[in-house]
């Protein structure tokens, strides 16, 4: 081996050539430049696309601008935006207006689950051009932004956005908001059922190439290929599309009514091909209970088995399930058929979106999945979050569920699943809404704010409480519109 330069004032033969410890070796790879390894294809042999999907690179007619180009923005409630004529530059949104001489950069106020005043996307206006920087396509633009990517996020930000849904066949740019640990993920452009993408790696899923959840983005659009991710990429954003009108979406809090919710499900369910089965009566061999076993290193159920043998005592039939061992396909095909769900608090517990309606979920330490629970149409029971539990090591060790919190809810799930079933079918109705259910939860839980401790509470205040209260501005949490308690409990 020869010597490729100086190193310390050194030249010449490295007199320990015959050495195990051999010196100079060391200094030659340390002058040497790291080689990267590119990442492989995710496909070497993509199928041709359909002409739907296609962009129309080079057709002239495309770059003309049309007449009464100019961008308008409608701002549609808290969290969306409706606008027109507008383009999408490298993955940079670009709106358009006569007024202007030159090129101003602007944010669009949105929310995402832990700031209510934060702008989130990002926007350039410009003069209007005398002929447009891409080809304008036929179909329309979505911009949706995500907290994270993971199945629980996912839910809040699918779930209103599926039913605000109004074409099929839309470009959908993904953004992930400030200050996330997260990063875009997306799966194949070629297959819903294929999500292994090389170039999205994110420590999120083990630093995995592969997107586990890729195949529930088929309720939005139409073809894997028009998902892309917002801001500038050398492969899906590397030139301008156009588009004559789209969409700017963030609604995270204000989720639809029940029967928009379970629409939302079962689209899942028909996108994959579940099938669900019919749900047992107690003397048709006990309602199936799912109990989750969590194998992360957080939040593990460490008396699963007591768990288990108690639910046999009331009737269950009982299956532990690993979720992560799991596809997706399979894992919503036991959320489906399932009577009952008990899992640790965790993403898992979503799954009760595709359970039937008039089913049960129990969150063993925690109370953060009500809502959902109740908005699906489900019945919900939780145990205790203890004070210790959630300290710097304390996340990292088995947990032992209080087999008496248990005992309870158990009986509360064979009673409730005994009134939906059996030919009884006292189903929960599917005009409730959201803000129905968080209204329930929030006079449960604080008993002052029912209607008859505010009337009495109201009676011993001043002329000038009252007037605030007949106005509607009580004080405490409110319960309706765009008030601190909506937001600060998501």
């Amino acid at each position: 081996m020869e010597w490729l330069g100086d190193t310390k004032g050194w030249t010449g033969e490295c007199p320990l050539r015959d050495s195990p410890k051999w010196p100079c070796m060391r200094i030659r790879w340390s002058m040497q430049p790291k080689k990267k390894k590119a990442p492989p294809a995710a496909n070497p042999n993509p199928p041709p696309l359909p002409d739907s999907v296609k962009v129309p690179w080079g057709e002239e007619s495309r770059y003309e601008v049309p007449k009464d180009w100019k961008s308008v923005v409608v701002r549609q409630g808290r969290q969306w935006y409706y606008i027109t004529n507008f383009c999408m530059k490298r993955g940079t949104l670009v709106l358009y207006d006569n007024r202007l001489k030159k090129t101003k950069l602007r944010r669009l106020p949105l929310y995402h689950e832990f700031s209510r005043s934060k702008n989130l996307v990002r926007f350039e206006k410009q003069p209007i051009p005398t002929r447009l920087d891409g080809p304008l396509v036929d179909w329309p633009g979505w911009v949706l932004t995500f907290w994270c990517q993971d199945l629980f996020h996912t839910t809040l930000t699918m779930l209103p956005a599926h039913s605000i849904k109004r074409w099929n066949n839309s470009d959908i740019y993904l953004k992930i908001c400030p200050k996330s640990p997260c990063h875009v993920k997306l799966g194949s452009n070629y297959s819903w059922s294929d999500g292994y993408n090389p170039m999205f790696r994110d420590k999120q899923f083990g630093g995995s190439p592969t997107y586990p959840f890729w195949s529930l983005y088929q309720a939005l659009t139409d073809h894997p290929a028009r998902i892309r991710p917002l801001g500038p990429h050398s492969v899906y954003n590397n030139g301008t599309i156009c588009y004559k009108e789209g969409l700017v979406d963030k609604r995270w809090f204000i989720l639809p009514d029940r029967a928009s919710a379970i629409d939302y499900a079962n689209a899942h369910i028909h996108n994959l091909g579940v099938k669900r089965r019919r749900r047992r009566c107690m003397k048709e061999g006990g309602y199936r209970l799912t109990l989750i076993n969590r194998q992360s290193a957080t939040r593990r159920l460490g008396n699963i088995q007591e768990v288990a043998e108690a639910a046999r005592c009331h009737g269950f039939d009982v299956a532990i399930v690993a979720f992560e061992n799991l596809g997706l396909k399979e894992q919503i095909q036991i959320a489906a058929n399932t009577d009952c769900l008990v899992g640790m608090h965790g993403n898992a517990l979503i799954w009760t979106k595709f359970q039937e309606r008039g089913a049960f979920e129990i969150e063993i330490m925690g109370a953060w999945y009500e809502r959902y629970a109740k908005l699906f149409g489900s019945g919900y029971n939780h145990t205790k979050m203890y004070d210790k539990f959630g300290q710097k090591g304390n996340e990292w060790e088995p947990f032992h569920a209080n087999m008496t919190e248990l005992t309870w809810a158990l009986r509360n799930a064979k009673a409730h699943l005994d009134r939906m079933s059996c030919g009884k079918r006292r189903l929960p109705p599917l005009t409730e809404t959201h803000m129905d259910v968080w209204k329930e939860i929030m006079e449960r839980n604080h008993p002052e704010l029912r209607p008859k401790n505010r009337r009495k509470d109201g009676a011993n205040q001043s002329a000038e409480g009252e007037d605030a209260s007949e106005s509607g501005t009580d004080e405490g949490v409110t319960l309706e519109g765009s008030g601190s308690a909506t937001g600060s409990n998501v």
